[in-house]
């Protein structure tokens, strides 16, 4: 089964992203795999509104395990699965907290396992801030790893927020040669060219 991981920063909607994503695929609840590298792993089926209620936040590192569903897609007159994994936001600078730390490094082990990377960016922020700083040297880090992988896409997310399209341009011009999708995790636009994404390397 592909592994599709979602990295970036914190807080730029990467928890968001799957849980809408699950909704889209028309699924109502998903059974949730949590992975920590202290307390191993647990497991729970949970509706897709209550996990955005719970797990989705505006809180910085607020997703401390590897947060996995299994999902699935139209295949022919079937269906494939694929795992999508939510992780820990990635920061530029080392965290104080041992247990951040973990979670960055778990991430960091998973995303060199993965077979397909969506590197979630704020493009609403860099429009505000512009690129050097509404994206983090990590990011930077990320999309030269990605360089490695067939699959891998930027999701430039937030396209919803005003202005936000001018910081999508901009990632573009900043990251030739990699795939940039405008999203929006929140209204779900451009989920669909997402799914085909998905439908590619699953």
């Amino acid at each position: 089964m592909r592994r599709m991981i979602v990295v970036g920063r914190p807080n730029v909607g990467k928890t968001l992203f799957c849980l809408s994503f699950a909704e889209f695929l028309g699924m109502q609840s998903v059974n949730m795999n949590f992975v920590s590298c202290d307390r191993g792993c647990t497991s729970r089926t949970i509706s897709l509104s209550e996990a955005k209620t719970l797990l989705a936040g505006q809180r910085e590192h607020q997703t401390l395990d590897l947060q996995s569903m299994i999902l699935t897609l139209p295949w022919g007159k079937g269906r494939k699965q694929f795992e999508l994994i939510d992780t820990t936001g990635l920061a530029d600078s080392i965290d104080f907290e041992p247990h951040i730390r973990k979670a960055m490094a778990h991430t960091l082990q998973c995303m060199r396992q993965a077979d397909v990377i969506f590197h979630i960016l704020d493009c609403s922020q860099v429009a505000r801030l512009g690129f050097l700083k509404g994206i983090g040297e990590i990011d930077c880090q990320i999309a030269e790893f990605g360089q490695l992988k067939k699959g891998y896409v930027i999701l430039a997310n937030k396209i919803d927020l005003p202005y936000a399209a001018e910081g999508l341009e901009r990632i573009i011009m900043e990251f030739p040669g990699h795939k940039v999708i405008g999203i929006s995790a929140l209204t779900k636009s451009g989920f669909k060219e997402v799914k085909e994404i998905a439908r590619k390397f699953v």
